[in-house]
């Protein structure tokens, strides 16, 4: 891609071409500190205990792994310029070194809990950092972790093992791309396990990449008149001539001035719990995503009972991947590649959860069991007629019509949420099969706090062959700490009902 010297200075970086709608959704966030990065973190098992997994140091293999997937990615080596303005621009950055992008550390503890509590501490303040030097430096990196302890049990119990993080900046990629990177990174190991000289770190790209293009440009959207007036109407029409909206449970107003400190709730599910409750999905003719959606109905539903004025009716949202709906370039089949371009490609389906849905789950005799699939049927109604909509009349596709970015989220600073809670899945992470490099043992994947979006958010990613783990994460002071603790508790809760009972949530 030829490099967009318009926009280059004579002492900046150059740029390479101008961020999409979507992108700038994201960059905007991130000027502003409203939301700062995605997570994804996987458990890597070793095959046999190794002196390294003892202190800080980072194996020639894991860097060779590492750079195999960098060379291969063009979006880990760009960055951003003007993120302030409607204008923003990825950069070519024309020389990484992996040393900035990857640190190791060691996790004190004396219990296996003090260290999974750790495990999700570490991973919440790290999405509460802003990325430095965006513009030189491409806003991803890798921390590991790595327990360590005077325990020998506790030792023994978490022998072999460390923790993988990938965080990086939402424009660059979505949730999926993020598991996708794990899945690469895993492949790459077990390619280069033979790799014991030290390895260089500094890797040169002198041209610029190309980059996919936008999102907007790679699916091919269109609109009903019904569809733009309705937006426009709903974004434009004087307020007293609209039906006054169904109040929803939405924790606390929109307030950019509350720090931003992301808290995480981990939840395991182990694999024969999962197993149960997949089949039950499958006998009820449900999604996995579509049951969440209605157990989180039911726990706030019901914590919430003794307030109904402020929990009348719940709207909540699924992230859905746009990937199947790529439109296809002549040059798709020219240029075969081995993995996937990790890029970010989202849009949303909504739920909405009537007054009459949520008095029913409050009635003194309700049946829990039925409703729970009853709601779980209704979300997975709402995932497939959007599903089957799409490209067609999609939200994601009119962002190109703002304008200016910083006053579109200032705007928003003080006004009630829309939502009361995510539901992010992305699948399921399939580790390389060896047996003699690291495999897979859990994906742990959050959001972080979303100050400009749903208050409470439960992200979903499992491994195959092995556990669920489902990340409660919110934004501190805006969701009570209690409440998200008996969330917790009830969707565990739930689970295990299920898989001890076969037939019952409650």
């Amino acid at each position: 891609m030829a490099v967009d010297n318009n926009d280059a200075t004579t002492t900046g970086p150059k740029t390479i071409r101008k961020l999409g709608p979507s992108e700038h959704y994201s960059s905007s966030r991130h000027h502003l500190g409203i939301y700062r990065c995605v997570t994804v973190s996987v458990r890597h098992l070793h095959p046999q205990p190794s002196p390294l997994l003892q202190g800080t140091q980072i194996s020639p293999a894991f860097f060779a792994a590492l750079a195999s997937i960098v060379k291969d990615q063009p979006i880990l080596r760009v960055g951003i310029t003007g993120e302030d303005s409607s204008n923003a621009h990825w950069t070519h950055i024309p020389q990484v070194d992996l040393r900035d992008h990857v640190s190791v550390e060691l996790v004190p503890c004396e219990t296996v809990q003090e260290y999974e509590d750790k495990i999700a501490e570490r991973q919440g303040w790290e999405q509460d950092q802003k990325w430095q030097n965006l513009e030189t430096r491409s806003p991803w990196r890798i921390t590991i972790l790595r327990p360590s302890s005077d325990n020998e049990a506790v030792l023994k119990e978490l022998g072999g093992q460390e923790d993988v993080f990938l965080f990086f900046h939402h424009a660059l990629m979505d949730g999926t791309s993020g598991r996708e990177f794990h899945e690469m990174l895993l492949s790459a190991l077990a390619a280069h396990q033979n790799q014991d000289k030290d390895f260089s770190t500094v890797l040169s790209f002198p041209e610029p990449p190309s980059l996919n293009e936008p999102l907007e440009d790679a699916v091919n959207f269109t609109f009903s008149w019904r569809f733009m007036l309705s937006v426009l109407w709903n974004h434009f029409g004087p307020r007293f001539l609209k039906p006054k909206p169904q109040p929803v449970w939405n924790a606390k107003p929109y307030n950019f001035s509350l720090p931003y400190k992301t808290r995480i709730k981990p939840i395991d599910i182990s694999p024969e719990t999962l197993a149960v409750l997949l089949e039950a999905c499958r006998k009820h003719s449900v999604t996995l995503t579509a049951l969440l959606h209605s157990l989180v109905l039911t726990s706030l539903a019901t914590r919430l009972s003794s307030s109904p004025a402020e929990s009348p009716a719940f709207f909540s949202g699924t992230p859905i991947s746009l990937r199947p709906y790529l439109a296809k370039k002549p040059d798709d089949t020219d240029k075969p590649s081995a993995s996937p371009p990790l890029r970010c490609l989202v849009s949303t389906c909504f739920h909405q959860f009537s007054p009459a849905t949520v008095s029913a789950l409050r009635a003194p005799n309700a049946d829990i069991n039925a409703l729970i699939w009853e709601n779980a049927a209704q979300a997975k109604k709402d995932l497939a007629t959007k599903l089957a909509l799409i490209p067609r009349d999609d939200i994601v596709a009119m962002l190109k019509y703002v304008s200016n970015w910083m006053e579109f989220w200032r705007k928003r600073d003080g006004m009630p949420r829309s939502e009361s809670w995510e539901i992010s899945n992305v699948g399921v992470l399939k580790s390389a099969e060896t047996t003699d490099s690291p495999r897979a043992t859990r994906m742990l994947f959050s959001n972080g706090a979303m100050a400009a979006g749903p208050p409470i958010g439960v992200d979903v990613a499992s491994v195959a062959g092995s556990k669920l783990t489902l990340s409660v994460s919110y934004q501190d002071k805006v969701v009570d700490d209690e409440l998200v603790e008996q969330l917790r508790s009830d969707l565990r809760g739930y689970a295990e009902k299920l898989a001890e009972t076969g037939t019952s949530f409650v």
